[in-house]
């Protein structure tokens, strides 16, 4: 074997000791790394287990002193099942003699049914859904006019109201209000109470009207 030979074979064996030599190196950084990193996941998770304690004892402290604050209960924006109301009036004015005692009265138009509990061909309201409920009415007399009307639910006379006009080209209007809690089918209605005597007004200056919606 020439000596060029052995000088090759002897650099190329330094060459292989050196690059092994480098990749022992490069192992044992990233072992250095692997480890380094387990040991901050292992602080960091030690960290969160220790704040999660503190919230619990912190969470604990304001309920026992009443400090937390009440969630709001929020009802469904598109929910309308729950919604009703209703609105209507009598479209001209009529005489004693036509309402007669013990009838109902028919407001004939309906200006707002929401629910569509009212019925303006019988003038009665069947509730679609049970809750408290608000119900408001306006009688107008004109004209010596005078009646009792009262507000019935289911057969009975849950509010009355009167009206008088004494003299001639005088006129006396009256408004009533009750709350009450009705059940799914209840029916509410207005009915005359007297006979009454005169004329009533139902037109552009004041009209008779019955209302009611749902508080709750």
């Amino acid at each position: 074997m020439s000596s060029v030979d052995t000088m090759s074979i002897f650099n190329i064996i330094i060459l292989i000791s050196l690059v092994t030599a480098q990749s022992n190196t490069y192992d044992l950084d990233f072992t250095s790394v692997v480890k380094n990193l387990q040991d901050e996941l292992h602080r960091l998770k030690i960290q969160v287990e220790n704040l999660e304690e503190s919230h619990k004892t912190c969470v604990s402290s304001l309920k026992s002193f009443g400090l937390l604050p009440r969630k709001r209960l929020l009802l469904p924006e598109n929910d309308q099942s729950n919604h009703v109301a209703f609105s209507a009036h009598i479209s001209s004015g009529f005489t004693a003699a036509s309402l007669g005692k013990g009838h109902e009265v028919v407001y004939d138009v309906s200006d707002t049914n929401i629910g569509n509990g009212y019925d303006n061909v019988t003038g009665t309201f069947r509730a679609p859904s049970a809750g408290v409920y608000a119900f408001t009415w306006t009688i107008c007399a004109d004209n010596h006019g005078e009646i009792e009307i009262e507000l019935v639910i289911n057969g009975r006379r849950r509010g009355v109201s009167h009206v008088d006009s004494e003299i001639t080209s005088d006129l006396d209007c009256s408004t009533a209000f009750v709350i009450e809690k009705v059940s799914v089918g209840d029916f509410v209605f207005i009915r005359s109470k007297s006979a009454g005597e005169g004329l009533f007004m139902s037109d552009g200056r004041a009209r008779w009207a019955f209302s009611g919606w749902k508080l709750f």
